[in-house]
C-alpha cells in the first residue's frame, strides 16, 4: 500500500532492488563500551540472478590497528593512535551467522564479510539470517562517524554503522 515502495513505482522498466528487513536487539554496556547484539535479517533476492554468497559491511573495523585505513593514514604521514580495543583489532566482530540453525561459512577481509550460502538464493526467494555480534567503541585518532568521547564530564556515544550491514547488490555494479 506504500506508493513510494519501489515495486509500486518502478523508475524504469526492468528495475529491481533487493529487499531487506532488520530486527535488531542490542544493548550498550557503558562500563565496557561494548554493544552486544543479535540481528534477524530477512533478505529477498529480487534480482534475476542466483546468488551463491552475500557480503556484509563491518564499517567500524576500518579504525582498528592493521586496517587498510590505518595503513592509508600512516602512508600519508599521519600519526595514528588506537584505543584499547582498536589496538587489539576489535571493531565489529560477528561471532555467529546462521540460516535455519545452520552456521554459515564466512571469509573476512578487513571491513567486508563474505558469507557463503548452503545453496544459491534464487530470484524471488527470501532468506532469514541470524547474526550475533559485538561492536567495540573506542577513541582512536582515525576520523569516523562512530565515536566515543567525554563531553563536559559525561560519556558520549555517536552511534553510526555499529551493526553488520548487508551490502547492496544491484544491476549496475553487481
Amino acid at each position: 500500500s506504500n506508493p513510494y515502495y519501489w515495486k509500486n513505482r518502478k523508475p524504469v522498466e526492468g528495475y529491481w532492488q533487493q529487499d531487506v528487513h532488520y530486527k535488531i536487539t542490542a544493548s550498550l554496556d557503558d562500563k565496557t563500551d561494548i554493544i552486544d547484539g543479535a540481528i534477524e535479517l530477512v533478505y529477498t533476492n529480487n534480482s534475476p540472478d542466483e546468488l551463491p554468497f552475500v557480503y556484509f559491511h563491518l564499517y567500524s573495523n576500518a579504525q582498528v590497528k592493521g586496517s587498510y585505513l590505518t595503513d592509508l593514514y600512516e602512508n600519508n604521514g599521519y600519526k595514528v593512535y588506537h584505543g584499547k580495543y582498536q589496538s587489539q583489532g576489535l571493531g565489529t566482530n560477528v561471532s555467529k551467522i546462521s540460516l535455519n540453525g545452520f552456521e554459515l561459512k564466512t571469509e573476512q577481509d578487513n571491513t567486508i564479510l563474505k558469507v557463503y550460502l548452503p545453496k544459491p538464493i534464487k530470484s524471488g526467494e527470501s532468506l532469514t539470517f541470524k547474526i550475533d555480534f559485538k561492536t567495540y567503541y573506542d577513541n582512536g585518532s582515525i576520523r569516523n562517524r562512530m565515536k566515543l568521547f567525554n563531553a563536559w564530564s559525561n560519556k558520549h556515544y555517536d552511534i553510526v554503522h555499529w551493526y553488520p550491514r548487508i551490502s547492496v547488490y544491484d544491476r549496475k555494479l553487481g
